[in-house]
């Protein structure tokens, strides 16, 4: 599991003074982008080397408001990943571990001409790092 942690900004929250419901899927993206800097699989790195990795779903279950002057952590998991696609789990709590959000989502690799690719073909090194992204038994790329 991963963590990503830092304070609710004063402009994300909406006149009801709570975030405003758009902000979550930022943090989720915020969560992934240092995930993957710290795996060596930065997105824009990948995207150098001709392959971009778009979200194709998400879903968002909202469970209780962050306010402005909380604190949150984001813990997300890579729970699938085939070589095309990979699949993210995201639990969202504030500093008292109340849980904020449930959330997955599904992104595809794809090439420059919008269509999917298999990341072991285009970039075998860094399909390699995915695979060690997974426990063995979830493996499947």
């Amino acid at each position: 599991m991963y963590e990503y942690t830092r304070a609710v900004y004063y402009y994300e929250t909406d006149q009801m003074g709570v975030v405003h419901h758009s902000n979550y899927a930022r943090w989720l993206e915020e969560a992934r982008t240092f995930f993957f800097n710290d795996a060596d699989l930065a997105y824009v790195e990948t995207e150098k080397l001709g392959v971009m990795c778009p979200i194709t779903e998400i879903s968002l279950k909202f469970v209780y408001p962050a306010r402005y002057g909380d604190d949150f952590t984001v813990r997300l998991n890579l729970t699938k990943y085939t070589g095309v696609r990979f699949y993210v789990k995201y639990t969202v709590v504030n500093q008292n571990g109340e849980v904020l959000l449930e959330g997955e989502s599904v992104h595809a690799f794809i090439g420059q001409d919008y269509k999917p690719v298999s990341l072991a073909r285009m970039i075998p090194h860094r399909h390699e790092l995915m695979k060690k992204l997974m426990s063995p038994a979830d493996d499947e790329g």
